[in-house]
């Protein structure tokens, strides 16, 4: 039954018939529940491709609907890339409704539960992210090496079995291993979260080694909004390929990472450049209501430093950036009368690698005594949520974590950005801000105080001009319904053991692994 004929079932009687259920019973309540979604898919595919059978309904309600989506890669102990699993959360629910369940597959799934309880994200069920669990990294040669190259071909003799008949009980799998897999096996969709996380700054080898496992329990990840490339490794190319290929939809945030991606992929056409999901979340009300007037200035600025460890000139890079940043403050208190708060995504978490907090103090600490006392280093953790309601009371944000900026703007706050990676010019250019970036590899003080002194003398302008295209952004990023609805319609919760000779032959490699360690993925 195509999904808006559904749009005219108005009558519980038709309808009844149609599903073949009674109306009375649960299952038909569940049905309904479907049926509301397919309307809502309907509504925005009409005549296209948004098709539920009757036969499709019933088979999910009598499994007990909860739509259930596995989102993997996240690292929610940086508050940016819970931010993404939020927008993430935010964009299929307004395509799905309320009633999906997302099983978040992270790298600390315990600290990640602690920093967003059941209480206040009842939705969210966090799990170990298996490619971590599973397999063995100890690098190197020698015994060690060889006795983590057997055990890692044991574990995908395992997941082979798993994926053909569900049997989850193996000396290779812990308990909690066995829970993860049983949430994959139960999932409707797989997504793989947005940021930068695929790009050769970065050990690959536990990345490729999630989407095999992905492979092996036929469950093709979505690609949500990244920024990746260039491949330039003959390994990593080799094994992304097949990788891409597989993936039923990839989303992108600028059209170089769309670029990166043409000689990798056979079907360029599921590539879709779209704004970073973090936009999904924007407070457009509240934005509009500041373009047409202005808000009253608070006299309160807020920074967001980082560590970078790529910076140019290394060390004497690092201390060009800080000096920069300490000259922003000093500017901003000495001649402005600001209060400056030093906060960022990544900080307050003690089991997180990275703590902004820590650069904050060591730019404090030189400040002069006068200028030291109208700044402060908030060095707690803070939800998206709570960030952005932080950052409503400034006149702006000086931001060097693009997500910083990102949930700056959401709640009407301009920013003036500081990039470290080509993610934040991208973002700077469609925002109207490009001639005011400042470049952590290039900045000095001086650069510093001049683009500060234009965007505070041209702040009216800048922020017109940056809220405008924040809806333009927010548009964007909730345009990716458009490309997931047909997904979400044709969604399956079935384990598929056959991955194809190609998918065997890519799995086989991981014993193979030839990747250069260069520290964490970041948002």
């Amino acid at each position: 039954m195509p999904a808006h004929f559904l749009l005219h079932c108005k009558n519980d009687t038709l309808l009844s018939t149609l599903l073949g259920v009674d109306l009375g019973s649960a299952l038909a309540t569940s049905v309904v529940q479907h049926a509301k979604i397919a309307t809502r898919i309907a509504w925005q595919h009409f005549g296209k491709c948004a098709v539920l059978t009757a036969a499709g309904l019933a088979t999910d309600a009598k499994r007990g609907f909860s739509m259930k989506v596995v989102i993997e890669n996240t690292v929610c102990l940086n508050t940016g890339d819970a931010a993404i699993l939020l927008a993430i959360r935010h964009i299929l629910r307004s395509i799905a409704g309320d009633d999906v369940k997302f099983l978040v597959f992270d790298s600390q799934p315990d600290v990640a539960a602690r920093l967003y309880p059941k209480k206040d994200y009842p939705d969210l069920e966090f799990h170990k992210l298996l490619a971590e669990s599973l397999f063995r990294y100890q690098h190197g040669g020698g015994i060690k090496g060889r006795l983590k190259s057997i055990y890692n071909r044991g574990v995908l003799r395992a997941l082979r079995r798993f994926a053909r008949n569900g049997a989850a009980s193996s000396f290779f799998f812990s308990q909690n291993d066995r829970r993860g897999l049983d949430a994959y096996a139960s999932a409707d969709l797989v997504v793989t979260t947005g940021g930068t996380y695929l790009v050769e700054n970065y050990d690959l080898e536990k990345r490729l080694n999630q989407f095999r496992i992905d492979a092996i329990l036929g469950k093709d990840p979505i690609f949500f909004t990244q920024s990746l490339g260039p491949f330039k490794k003959s390994y990593n190319r080799q094994e992304l390929g097949p990788i891409f290929d597989r993936a039923p939809l990839i989303l992108l945030r600028d059209e170089r990472s769309r670029n990166h991606m043409l000689d990798l992929v056979k079907d360029p056409g599921k590539c879709h450049v779209v704004a970073d999901a973090v936009f999904a979340l924007a407070d457009t009300d509240r934005i509009k209501k500041h373009l047409g007037s202005a808000p009253a200035p608070t006299g309160r600025v807020a920074i967001s430093v980082r560590h970078w460890s790529f910076v140019s000139d290394g060390e004497d890079g690092m201390r060009r950036y800080l000096d920069s940043i300490r000259e922003i403050a000093t500017i901003l208190v000495r001649d402005h009368g600001k209060e400056v708060t030093f906060v960022s995504t990544c900080q307050g978490v003690p089991e997180y690698a990275h703590d902004d907090a820590r650069t904050a103090r060591a730019i404090v600490a030189e400040l002069d005594s006068e200028i030291a006392k109208h700044v402060s280093v908030d060095a707690a953790f803070h939800t998206p949520d709570q960030l952005m309601a932080l950052v409503k009371g400034c006149d702006f944000v000086v931001a060097t974590r693009m997500h910083m900026m990102i949930m700056s703007l959401c709640v009407g706050t301009p920013v003036l950005p500081i990039a470290y990676e080509f993610k934040t010019k991208e973002v700077a250019k469609h925002i109207g801000v490009a001639d005011l970036l400042l470049d952590i590899d290039t900045v000095t003080p001086s650069e510093a105080a001049e683009k500060l002194g234009r965007f505070i003398d041209n702040l009216d302008r800048y922020r017109r001009a940056s809220l405008q295209a924040v809806l333009e952004e927010h548009a964007s990023a909730m345009s990716a319904t458009s490309q997931l609805s047909p997904l979400v319609a044709n969604r399956s919760p079935n384990v598929a053991g056959d991955v194809g000779k190609r998918g065997e032959q890519s799995l086989a490699r991981l014993r193979h692994s030839k990747h250069e360690g260069q520290g964490e993925p970041v948002v």
